[in-house]
């Protein structure tokens, strides 16, 4: 430890400056007095003020006394405890997914990567020099002072990548109103519609660097710089009436839901905002039943052909279908669990807006769908390893 103790200064500040994550800030400072010495701690002492966006109609505050919607941006973990061995080095003994955010005083805290629950256990807890935090993916979701998910929102992203919160130059790209595509940029009075023709799209995922969006048949397109939306693959016309992209070992994939109804669409909002947003229309399209997955397909895009390509197995990987994000992972890196399957929320009148509903799990071996809370062995991939709602 002496010789690592021993390291310049400078060095050690250029190390900081690359940690992406600042429970890996923490963690470098617990290493030993020198390195904690180097690196200023993040301040947990004072409030952060919320950065409030004002969003534009038909989007909607639940409460004339909102300020505006809260962009809350958090980070998909893997984290790994570790073990000392003598005369070797650290061995994994158990790894969990995580999300981690931080409060309004940033501190960190955890969430449940399906349901968005914070877990009662805090960072101080934890001795971060047993931790290791892999970061998988980024989410991002919108909600209103209090917690409450904004309705009609379905996804969202930063556009560009660059775009940071405590700036005035913050542009989002969103899903809204069950298949519309739209940019707001910070201080804009209206949605700039991306797809004046394609009220139809499903999800948002960041690929490679770009961003990329799929509509209900199936049908990839990218977002370029100047917002101009680039179709990218041919339709899957898939039969499923929920399509949701997932980046797997560099791949691109279209996990296709089959529902046993049907949804929303676009033109329920547009009847309720005819009506000026009439109270009573409003709240019956909130609690509308919403339909339940009763199968799933999946399609990898091969991108040299530009064909799909059906596949029957997932084998060691696992597929997390969030609200705010999608990403994937291998069993053999997660404590518990098996591969070849799929997680997601649902629920018949929950999951309102971007809000959750009760985690279920799809088996390809034989397309069985079962709630999480009756399967407890495949919740230890989580940490901490809770069934979330039964409902």
């Amino acid at each position: 430890m002496s010789q690592w103790a021993d390291l310049p200064k400078e060095l050690l500040e250029m190390i900081s400056k690359r940690l992406d994550l600042r429970v890996e800030v923490l963690r470098f400072r617990a290493v030993c007095s020198s390195w904690r010495c180097s690196v200023s701690p993040p301040s947990f002492d004072q409030e952060i003020p919320p950065f409030f966006l004002k969003l534009p109609p038909p989007i909607r505050a639940p409460d004339p006394i909102f300020a505006g919607a809260i962009l809350m941006q958090t980070t998909i973990c893997r984290m790994e405890f570790l073990c000392n061995y003598s005369n070797s080095s650290c061995s994994l003994s158990k790894s969990s997914l995580v999300k981690v955010g931080e409060s309004k005083h940033g501190k960190l805290q955890l969430f449940h990567p399906l349901s968005n629950q914070e877990t009662n256990d805090s960072f101080r807890s934890l001795n971060l020099l047993d931790l290791k935090f892999v970061q998988l993916s980024k989410a991002c979701l919108l909600k209103w002072p209090g917690g409450i998910s904004v309705f009609g929102i379905n996804k969202v992203v930063v556009f560009p990548l660059s775009g940071c919160i405590d700036n005035c130059e913050l542009g989002i790209l969103a899903i809204y109103h069950e298949g519309k595509l739209g940019y707001w940029r910070y201080g804009d009075k209206e949605w700039t519609l991306l797809d004046d023709r394609n009220f139809e799209y499903d999800d948002i995922i960041v690929y490679k660097g770009q961003f990329y969006v799929v509509d209900r048949w199936g049908t990839i397109s990218w977002i370029d710089s100047s917002l101009k939306v680039i179709q990218y693959s041919p339709p899957l016309y898939g039969c499923g009436g929920q399509k949701n992209l997932v980046e797997s070992c560099g791949d691109l994939y279209v996990v296709d839901r089959y529902l046993d109804g049907e949804r929303r669409t676009w033109k329920d909002f547009e009847d309720v905002m005819d009506t000026n947003g009439n109270p009573h229309r409003f709240s019956r399209l909130m609690s509308k039943a919403r339909p339940m997955a009763v199968d799933f397909r999946v399609y990898k895009l091969d991108e040299e052909w530009g064909t799909w390509v059906d596949k029957k197995s997932l084998d060691d990987r696992i597929f997390i279908l969030g609200i705010d994000c999608s990403f994937s992972v291998s069993c053999r890196d997660l404590s518990g669990g098996k591969g070849n399957c799929i997680y997601f929320c649902d629920s018949r009148y929950g999951g309102q807006g971007m809000s959750g509903g009760a985690i279920h799990v799809f088996r390809f071996e034989d397309h069985s769908i079962d709630n999480l809370a009756l399967i407890p062995d495949f919740s230890e991939i989580f940490w901490p390893a809770n069934t979330g709602s039964s409902t």
